[in-house]
């Protein structure tokens, strides 16, 4: 005789659970499946949350903010075939260094969690 194994069911979250555990994986620069496998996260709740958040988003946007750049005096040589690209220095000093063909979805995704912080 062999036993099955026993299945428990998923353990139910709070909104509020959830949410945190939404700006947790926005935080951890993990993917979706490993956050979650950490977790112990059904990975349909999480897209489903970080679906809404995008459109909440999307209907409410942050205020616009003017922001001071500043232009280097002169442009280092820069070698023929070497990559060029631009450097963002953003609130509390940090660099974001962007290769000549980015990802702009990438670029997207990281502008908007420093946003949020």
């Amino acid at each position: 005789m062999t036993e099955k194994p026993v299945h428990s069911t998923p353990k139910r979250r709070s909104r509020a659970e959830v949410s945190r555990l939404v700006e947790e994986y926005l935080k951890s620069g993990l993917s979706l499946k490993a956050f979650c496998r950490q977790h112990n996260l059904d990975r349909k709740t999480l897209t489903r949350r970080l679906r809404q958040r995008q459109n909440s988003t999307a209907q409410n946007p942050p205020s616009a903010r003017w922001v001071r750049v500043e232009l280097a005096s002169e442009p280092e040589a820069v070698s023929v075939g070497a990559p060029s690209g631009v450097t963002l220095v953003v609130a509390g000093g940090r660099r974001i260094e962007l290769a000549r063909n980015f990802d702009a979805a990438t670029l997207h995704q990281l502008l908007y969690v420093l946003e949020s912080q």
